[in-house]
């Protein structure tokens, strides 16, 4: 039983294997890139809609605030 044929089969699955898996890793290391920059743009996001909701409660309790003092004045 001659096994030369079959070595040049096993050494294109063994490059095919390793090339398939360097593909694999190097798309994965990307994905894991983008997914931070994600991540980091959607922290600000988050932030800047906390502080947006937090001004808009205050500028409501300054309107209450406001009315509240020109019904004392006007009252007077």
């Amino acid at each position: 039983m001659d096994i030369a044929p079959y070595i040049g089969a096993v050494v294109s699955v063994v490059i095919a294997v390793g090339g398939v898996y360097a593909a694999i890793a190097q798309r994965l290391a990307r994905l894991e890139a983008m997914i931070e920059n994600l991540a980091a743009i959607t922290e600000k996001h988050n932030s800047i809609v906390e502080r947006t909701y937090k001004l808009e409660t205050e500028v409501t309790n300054l309107y209450h605030r406001y009315d509240e003092l020109h019904d004392f004045v006007v009252k007077e």
